[in-house]
């Protein structure tokens, strides 16, 4: 088992020096894809149909693009930093995505990102950086200028989307402080810990946007399944959140939190 795994490691880290390992991971997807992508697919066609809008908020390397495009969705990923747009653009060329080289906020303007040694890492939030910095040996140390806009102004462009994923490393609150309509479905990332109360900020923030009419879920760890088996209000999962099982081992150290219009 050992030398299976470390032949993997060398074949990763091969595919990685020649700048093809990303592409490769959406070969795989499409024609031999592991558990782990199947269950993906599985868990975001409970809410993502065909011909849908997707907005990826985030993107990264674009890895959930993927699964988006595969449900046959249109995708706009949204990603400030440059060396992971030049890879996106690379890998889905051909395939209808959208690259927009921005980060987004609560209003449009610029703002300063902070490129991690680990491009998972990087954020505009200066507080949670201070917090990861406690428990990861990364470094932030490439501060750069990005433009900034607002997710209404995406939809003002794009049209509103089916669902909408945040994953911005502790600057999701910012995030929905731009969203003025609420979509279908949309879903963002916690931390544990987590700083000032941000998550449960987001959640009253989504409940105030959806006027109430509104219902969660967790799904912890890229667990590719729902936590509960039923969806539940805001008032619940607040409760939940304040109590100590939160931070507890119960819901790992990070994962998303689900929401969907009713």
């Amino acid at each position: 088992m050992k030398g299976i795994i470390n032949l993997e490691s060398i074949w990763r880290r091969s595919l990685k020096a020649m700048g093809l390992y990303y592409t490769w991971l959406f070969h795989k997807e499409r024609n031999y894809p592991s558990a782990a992508m199947k269950a993906s697919r599985q868990f975001y066609a409970s809410f993502i149909q065909e011909g849908d809008l997707v907005f990826d908020i985030g993107a990264n390397m674009g890895r959930r693009v993927g699964s988006f495009l595969l449900l046959k969705a249109k995708v706009v990923a949204l990603e400030p930093n440059q060396a992971c747009v030049a890879e996106i653009e690379k890998v889905y060329k051909g395939w209808p995505v959208t690259v927009i080289p921005k980060g987004v906020g609560a209003e449009p303007g610029e703002l300063t990102f902070f490129i991690s040694s680990n491009p998972l890492m990087s954020s505009f939030n200066k507080e949670w950086i201070a917090g990861m910095q406690q428990k990861f040996k990364d470094k932030w140390d490439k501060p750069v200028q990005v433009p900034v806009i607002t997710l209404q102004q995406l939809i003002e462009e794009y049209g509103k989307p089916s669902f909408i994923k945040i994953d911005t490393e502790g600057f999701e609150l910012e995030v929905l402080k731009g969203l003025q309509t609420a979509v279908p479905y949309l879903s963002f990332e916690y931390t544990i810990p987590e700083p000032a109360g941000k998550t449960i900020a987001c959640v009253e923030r989504i409940e105030d946007l959806y006027g109430g009419k509104v219902l969660f879920n967790i799904c912890r760890d890229e667990a590719w399944q729902m936590h509960f088996d039923s969806w539940m209000p805001a008032a619940e999962l607040l409760a939940l959140m304040r109590s100590a099982d939160f931070t507890a081992s119960s819901f790992g150290n990070y994962g998303d939190i689900y929401v969907k219009a009713v």
